[in-house]
């Protein structure tokens, strides 16, 4: 999936490109990122290539490093983390990389060439960024305003939350009684041991007895 995610957005000419979309994602695949979003609907894909193909025509210089994949193999999901460096062609601004996390959920399909055989094809790609992420792909030397916006909406939110708990709203309680609650409880069940951890349990004796045996033999 690391190279599906490089040939679709920094692939060195627009041919290999339209070929990595066509072969990939389903003709009614879905995209969602900050700026756009594409519904899945027959021929679907076509948009999506649209907005790949504008998104390389915008940074000619665009690079792409997948950092590392991770698969959910019960949900067909693949997440990307993917660190990119996007510089718009007329930009005066010095690049500056990106972190986004890319999730594509992914179908199982008859293989075209042999329909005996399952292939998985991108159903959905959701492209998800931090806000001074986001503001590298535009203006990159606002990232510390950026910063310093959420670093103030973080000081905001302490303080209203000392505020307004001293008004009742949302207000932490001592003890057991009313809505207080003890963080380390008596009394209270364990949680149900898994069918490993019952074998495991019925196991120890006698792992125990045995090297008991074999010290008594020493």
């Amino acid at each position: 999936m690391a190279n599906v995610a490089v040939l679709v957005t920094a692939a060195v000419n627009p041919e290999i490109q339209k070929a990595a979309v066509l072969k990939y994602y389903a003709h009614d695949a879905a995209f969602r990122h900050p700026f756009c979003v594409v519904e899945p609907s027959p021929g679907s894909r076509d948009a999506i290539l649209a907005i790949l193909q504008w998104y390389r025509i915008l940074s000619p210089k665009l690079s792409v490093r997948v950092t590392s994949v991770t698969y959910d193999e019960e949900k067909h999901s693949v997440f990307l983390d993917v660190s990119q460096t996007f510089h718009i062609r007329w930009s005066p601004f010095n690049p500056a990389p990106a972190r986004l996390l890319v999730r594509l959920t992914l179908r199982p399909e008859p293989s075209p060439e042999d329909p005996s055989k399952t292939i998985y094809v991108i159903a959905a790609q959701e492209d998800f960024y931090h806000p001074e992420d986001l503001t590298l792909l535009l203006i990159p030397p606002f990232r510390p305003l950026v910063n310093t916006a959420l670093r103030t909406a973080t000081f905001a939110c302490k303080v209203n939350a000392r505020l307004f708990g001293m008004f009742g709203y949302w207000t932490v309680r001592d003890g057991e009684g009313g809505r207080g609650v003890n963080l380390q409880p008596r009394g209270e069940p364990l949680p149900p041991v898994g069918e490993n951890e019952e074998r495991e349990l019925q196991e120890m004796p006698k792992r125990d007895g045995e090297a008991r045996g074999d010290k008594k033999n020493d």
